[in-house]
């Protein structure tokens, strides 16, 4: 056997080592989500479970995209792996996807309080995210028709899909909320919840959230002061005052005792 005809069949077997490890870990990832969402309403004795699956879940996630280059490039081989000259227009779509990545991240690092505000904000992050995503399939179509040469270099074609995808979805849930808030409705308007809970969270900053009972008996977190956090006691009912927000999620502007 030929060295050639050797090294060509090693390319094979690690290639395929690559897409088989990728199948391993979805699986294992699979397999980590059902106790999540079998135990994730507990609060017993067995409320802790799903917290081992979701720690091997996420350490899973985090090795694929370690490798997610290599994966792509295995599903998807590209023509060159280095060029010696790049066409103006993907040099600049190189760069543009790398901002748009980093704009996306902080203003949806300004603007991840305001969901927590916002009834249902949740819901709204993932609705304005996927329209990112949806904008990112859109452009990644019209550049496979009108640009292909972008997706030629392998280095080049990974941080453009990283930086279309991503940033797109950061930078759409981040304008989503931002939208929804900051041109709701004048008109304040307040209804009264009970306290469920309260929760302090320790890390570089100090944060202190509350936990309601909602309308539909649906918990919702809403992140508050220290002053306010001592004011309040679990158990009691909270008026809030909230502004409807442009897209329909009621925005809370303020928490206030109820006159008993």
């Amino acid at each position: 056997m030929s060295h050639r005809k050797f090294k060509k069949q090693s390319s094979k077997k690690q290639i395929s080592e690559i897409r088989k490890n990728f199948y391993k870990r979805l699986l294992y990832i699979g397999i980590c989500i059902i106790p999540i969402v079998i135990f994730a309403d507990n609060n017993g004795k067995f409320r802790l479970v799903p917290l081992p699956f979701f720690l091997f879940g996420i350490y899973q996630l985090i090795s694929i995209i370690q490798q997610s280059i290599f994966i792509i490039d295995d599903f998807f081989p590209p023509k060159t792996v280095f060029e010696k000259k790049t066409k103006y227009f993907d040099k600049f779509l190189y760069y543009f996807a790398s901002t748009l990545f980093f704009v996306g991240l902080i203003l949806l690092t300004f603007e991840i309080r305001y969901f927590d505000n916002t009834i249902n904000g949740l819901r709204l992050f993932w609705i304005g995210g996927f329209v990112g995503i949806g904008l990112a399939i859109i452009s990644t179509i019209m550049l496979k028709l009108f640009q292909p040469s972008v997706y030629d270099e392998s280095k080049r074609r990974y941080t453009v899909h990283f930086g279309l995808f991503i940033g797109f979805f950061l930078l759409t849930a981040a304008l989503t909320g931002f939208i929804n808030h900051h041109y709701a409705d004048p008109i304040n308007f307040c209804k009264k919840y009970q306290l469920k809970s309260k929760s302090i969270n320790s890390g570089k900053s100090t944060e202190y959230f509350f936990f309601l009972t909602m309308d539909g008996n649906n918990e919702e977190r809403f992140s508050v002061g220290k002053n306010r956090y001592n004011h309040f006691e679990e158990g009691e009912q909270i008026e809030l005052c909230m502004l409807k927000g442009k897209f329909g999620f009621d925005y809370v502007t303020d928490f206030k005792k109820v006159n008993n």
